[in-house]
């Protein structure tokens, strides 16, 4: 970690072309040795040129099928269709799933490293959003349109447009679902499937999902100091809950930094007072209890 990093991902994340895969470098920057961003590109770039050929040869094979070339059809124009679509989650899904290994596991929800691109990367396993950043970061080098789709509880990636794509799971290895796959899903989650599930997911909200991710594993194994940091970098989004100021000065009274962590909850009681006085009234007592700890 480092306040180069820090400012560097405030950049980022505030561009109109959001670098996803330097954005999710820089969060896992937070949890180790600072390396260099230029080592992920490589291992990026490296992946699209392994994929590149399979894609050509599904590009051709469709061509042949239909018995004409269509010019819209290339990977790099971006209007890929029907046979193509298909094609290119194939080529994909054989390159990044089959010869690369990427896939997840059950033990990948108990594993910060399954957050951390870097990780996911030399590992080839990791939870399903950031196995969809890979198929992302992939697809986008080789003119593949595509998105990523935040299911309940699982991301996925759309190849294509919002009009006609096919649905894939970076997770089960590339695995091509169906609508109804992604509607089972959904309802398996405790929740009425709409089409309003397969939006496309914007590059603040994947990166405000994957820092949650982190947040709850990190409550949930009680390391304070990995959740503080996905907090604090929450807060770089450019837009956050306000109760993140809460759960940062919250942490930083738990961490001994107790006049900080008292202007945190000071400033989410000013936040919330007039919609929630409960919540305010709570915050303030909790400040004052902190900076008495000063003394």
């Amino acid at each position: 970690m480092s306040a180069h990093s820090r400012r560097m991902f405030a950049t980022v994340v505030r561009r109109e072309q959001v670098d996803l895969a330097l954005a999710c470098h820089l969060i896992a920057a937070e949890a180790g040795p600072e390396t260099n961003p230029v080592e992920t590109t490589r291992a990026l770039d490296a992946l699209a040129a392994t994929a590149a050929p399979l894609l050509a040869a599904q590009s051709a094979a469709a061509r042949g099928s239909d018995g004409a070339t269509d010019p819209g059809a290339d990977a790099g124009g971006g209007t890929l269709t029907g046979l193509d679509l298909r094609g290119a989650a194939e080529a994909l899904r054989e390159s990044l799933g089959e010869q690369s290994g990427f896939a997840g596991q059950e033990s990948d929800y108990d594993d910060v490293r399954a957050s951390l691109l870097p990780d996911v990367l030399r590992r080839r396993h990791g939870l399903p959003i950031l196995l969809s950043v890979v198929w992302l970061e992939v697809a986008r080098r080789l003119g593949i349109p595509a998105y990523a789709v935040g299911l309940p509880g699982h991301v996925i990636v759309a190849v294509g447009s919002p009009h006609e794509n096919v649905l894939v799971d970076p997770f089960a290895g590339g695995q091509i679902m169906t609508v109804h796959d992604a509607a089972a899903r959904v309802r398996a989650a405790g929740t009425a499937f709409t089409r309003a599930h397969l939006t496309p997911m914007s590059p603040e909200d994947l990166l405000a999902r994957v820092l949650g991710n982190i947040r709850v594993l990190a409550a949930r194994t009680d390391v304070p100091r990995t959740r503080l940091w996905a907090v604090e970098l929450s807060l770089l989004l450019p837009h956050h809950p306000v109760a993140l100021r809460r759960e940062r000065g919250e942490l930083r009274v738990r961490l001994g930094d107790f006049l900080g962590g008292a202007r945190d909850l000071a400033n989410f009681a000013d936040a919330v007072s007039t919609v929630e006085p409960a919540a305010a009234a709570a915050a303030r007592q909790a400040a004052t209890a902190a900076r008495a700890r000063l003394n």
